[in-house]
């Protein structure tokens, strides 16, 4: 019998959280950033049962999101919600990211899995990958100014697409079959991914394609999931499965492992907020949004909204982190991180000289 194996107990902090839904008239005016744990639900605009699945912030300063039935979504910071349709149908999106090109980028997994982009005003483009029913997933920038991506299907791959869709994939040095799942770029200037499938295991590629996997201490079967970089400079990461944690992997390729205080929440989407805090989501019935400190002190929040199934989540430009909720019937909330920007400077005030005789 394998004992899992957790590197560090996690501080867990006991908090009664409680997410308040506010009324959206009397929110705070975009960019002032909400409370710690409010939690504001929209809907208006968003189609039933559309299944919002990743979001990502634009350079447009709105959010964007993949949903399940084929569309794009874009929401302001004040909850204004638009869709644009891909063309091609059945497309199954769900990766998303902001590209160098000014554009958003994201994963058609489905029939036969292809490369998004859509500009800021809707306009979408479809690439081709040369490996059909490949699976694409996770997608984002990478240092070197072209998008990377992950291929879930076996026998597994890692692409890199160029901003004028030029597309490379790499297999070297990659356990065939693991399901390379989540990717993002890390301070190290390389990319590091998850691979979901049994064991699991945390891999990193450089920008020139050479891969490097790293199993110790990782617990066997845990289903590593999505994978952000934090503000220590280290990765941070959610495992699924057995019971669900949250994982760190510093730059050398040592995993911490951190305990949530809800056992088989299992936790999907990780995010670096204002706070520089690791913030996350637990699909799992009743549904919670997660915080964890960079020494792995946990505190979760209730949404209104239970059985919702939160999914993605991404900081957006007004201090808050934007989430969606895959079901019931679907929804785009935010979760203030309680950073309130610090206030303007006053104007200069010109004082002429005074001459005394």
């Amino acid at each position: 019998m394998i004992e899992p194996r957790v590197g560090a107990p996690a501080r867990v902090i006991t908090a009664v959280a409680v997410a308040l839904v506010v009324v959206l008239c009397g929110a705070l005016p975009a960019g002032a950033g909400d409370p710690v744990g409010q939690v504001t639900e929209f809907t208006a605009g968003l189609t039933p049962n559309s299944g919002p699945n990743r979001i990502a912030a634009g350079p447009d300063g709105n959010l964007w999101f993949t949903q399940n039935i084929g569309g794009i979504g874009r929401i302001t910071p004040t909850g204004d919600i638009t869709e644009f349709p891909i063309p091609s149908p059945n497309s199954g999106p769900v990766g998303i990211t902001a590209g160098p090109d000014g554009n958003l980028w994201f994963t058609e997994i489905e029939n036969p899995g292809r490369i998004g982009r859509i500009t800021p005003t809707g306009a979408i483009t479809e690439f081709a990958i040369p490996s059909p029913n490949s699976g694409p997933l996770g997608i984002t920038a990478g240092p070197d100014g072209n998008l990377w991506f992950t291929e879930f299907a076996d026998p597994g791959r890692i692409g890199r697409i160029t901003p004028t869709g030029d597309v490379t994939e790499f297999t070297d040095n990659l356990t065939p079959n693991s399901g390379p799942v989540e990717i993002a770029s890390g301070a190290d200037g390389n990319l590091w991914f998850t691979e979901g499938k049994s064991p699991g295991r945390i891999g990193r590629i450089t920008p020139a394609g050479d891969i490097t996997e790293f199993t110790d201490n990782l617990t066997p079967d845990s289903g590593p999931n999505r994978i952000t970089a934090g503000a220590d400079g280290n990765l941070w990461f959610t495992e699924f499965d057995n019971p669900g944690r949250i994982g760190r992997i510093t730059p050398t390729g040592a995993i911490t492992e951190f305990a949530i205080p809800s056992p088989n929440s299992a936790p999907l989407g990780i995010e670096t907020g204002c706070d520089g805090n690791l913030w996350f989501t637990e699909s799992a019935n009743p549904g919670k949004i997660g915080r964890i400190t960079t020494a792995g002190d946990i505190t979760e929040f209730a949404i209104p909204m239970a059985n919702s199934a939160p999914v993605g989540i991404a900081a957006g430009p007004d201090a808050n982190l934007w989430f969606t909720q895959n079901t019931n019937p679907g929804r785009i909330a935010k979760i203030g991180a309680g950073c309130v920007p610090p206030p303007e400077p006053p104007e200069p005030v010109t004082v002429q000289p005074r001459f005394t005789g």
